[in-house]
């Protein structure tokens, strides 16, 4: 057998080179650098307005909105934040509002929610601003007059930024990859040049914005209509908050209070109407801070009298919410809000009132609901519902037990309750039915609703016992 002397050898180099892989580092991962693009930005202002995230805009504010919802950081948080770069300056802002014009047009991701006909990095109102793009219109409808992506609040546009005007700046989305640092993002040229829009003085008020509110609350047809800055509204009370959502894109706000003396603010809601019977709607924005309040109390004068609604706006947030359905003469009657309720200093929500015709054709129900022995007779207790217009009025009718015909007690009474007796010793049966408002009447129902064999019996006395009272009997048939 022949030994060949090299193998040993050959074995030593294969374990010295595998050692060698194995003492060598790992290929160390790298993120790519957060995309950058040029995009029109445009100052925020409205100092005193109130961000989607829940923030009081300050003067010199210092943060960024973006038209979506999807990447909107928590109340002063930075899970969201852009570095901004204009003229040698750059500064790394977070988002915490939503806007400019759409608030659905994530254009910084690869998958966009909207638009992808669009190239990514594209604002939509910058494509409809320059390109006619959606016939020049924003998600809602609007003409778009600006094709702004991104709004800079006041510290970050004049202060970090050194911006006096609207202008192109590039906008490096962080969450997306590795950020480049203050040098090193690649300046762009702007994609179209558009006029100098000179931007207002650090002394000038804030302005109303263009910007879509943080809802879109839906209008049914033919409503009526009261906003809170249209005709018909008025209020009182000194320091009014505004948020910048709900119908025509702000609502007003004040602290709750317990009491009138803790200084009450109060709004009226009038609207122009022809007579007849009308639905009333509520909408409560869905923006804000602090927290609703969990009893806003309504008053809907109407009619047939004075209705008090309580309604929880925490959990009825971005809602339209029933106060009910009235009838109204051609005045129109009112809603009256106060920020009087059960809690103290959440927010309490005037927004927009909506009175929207309502056609009563059914006719309403009606129910007997308990029996009780009381004295020498029974107690019998009734109430009823109705869809539209609501309960005008009831008949109750009466037979003795076990074959005694139906006979009116009650008629067109607007009591639910009512004493009946002496029993004698008999059982009785009822049954009820109600009209409506609108005319509408139930028919009586075939069998009775409720009778007295399940009552306890009127307790004889002893004959020694002073008499008991007795009362007028009724009739025996």
């Amino acid at each position: 057998m022949r030994t060949w002397k090299f193998v040993p050898l050959v074995v030593l180099m294969i374990m010295i080179a595998i050692a060698q892989v194995q003492a060598a580092p790992a290929p160390r991962e790298t993120r790519s650098l957060a995309p950058t693009y040029t995009i029109f930005a445009t100052r925020l202002g409205l100092v005193g307005y109130q961000t989607a995230n829940g923030h009081i805009i300050q003067p010199r504010d210092r943060f960024v909105a973006l038209p979506s919802w999807r990447n909107l950081s928590s109340y002063r948080g930075n899970e969201y934040q852009v570095r901004l770069t204009y003229n040698g300056r750059s500064v790394v802002a977070p988002v915490w509002d939503v806007g400019p014009w759409n608030t659905n047009d994530n254009y910084w991701s690869p998958n966009r929610d909207n638009y992808r006909d669009l190239p990514v990095g594209v604002p939509m109102a910058q494509a409809a601003y320059l390109n006619g793009y959606n016939g020049g219109r924003d998600q809602f409808g609007r003409r778009i007059n600006n094709p702004n992506g991104i709004d800079i609040a006041d510290g970050t546009f004049w202060d970090d930024l050194g911006m006096t005007r609207n202008d192109w700046v590039q906008v490096t989305f962080l969450w997306l990859g590795e950020d480049p640092g203050p040098g090193g993002v690649t300046l762009v040229a702007p994609p179209s040049q558009i006029p100098t829009q000179p931007d207002p003085s650090p002394d000038a008020p804030a302005q109303v914005p263009d910007t879509e509110p943080l809802d879109n609350p839906q209008v049914e047809a033919g409503a009526i209509m009261v906003d809170n800055d249209t005709a018909g509204y008025t209020a009182s009370g000194a320091d009014w908050k505004e948020a910048r959502c709900g119908l025509n894109g702000r609502h007003r706000w004040v602290p709750s209070v317990t009491g009138a003396a803790e200084g009450e603010h109060r709004a009226t809601w009038v609207p122009q109407l022809a007579a007849g019977f009308y639905q009333v709607n509520a909408y409560i924005p869905s923006c804000g801070s602090p927290q609703p309040t969990t009893s806003a109390r309504y008053r809907v004068t109407h009619r047939d009298g004075v209705a008090e609604v309580q309604v929880n706006q925490a959990t009825n947030a971005g809602t339209w919410v029933s106060l009910g359905t009235y009838r109204f003469d051609a005045t129109g009657g009112q809603v009256v809000l106060s920020n009087v309720t059960g809690d103290r200093q959440q927010a309490v929500r005037f927004d927009a009132m909506a009175w929207i015709a309502r056609t009563d054709t059914t006719p309403p129900e009606a129910r007997i609901t308990s029996i009780t022995r009381q004295r020498n007779g029974f107690l019998v207790e009734w109430d009823g519902e109705d869809d539209i217009s609501g309960i005008e009025s009831y008949d109750v009718q009466v037979h003795q037990l076990p074959r005694g015909g139906w006979r009116d007690w009650r008629i067109q009474v607007t009591e639910t309750s009512a004493w009946f007796g002496p029993d004698e010793g008999r059982h009785f049966a009822f049954r009820v039915r109600a009209r409506d408002r609108a005319g509408n009447e139930a028919p009586w129902p075939e069998e009775a609703s409720m009778d007295t064999t399940g009552v306890e019996p009127w307790p004889q006395p002893s004959p020694t016992a002073e008499p008991l009272p007795v009362d007028e009997p009724v009739p025996v048939e």
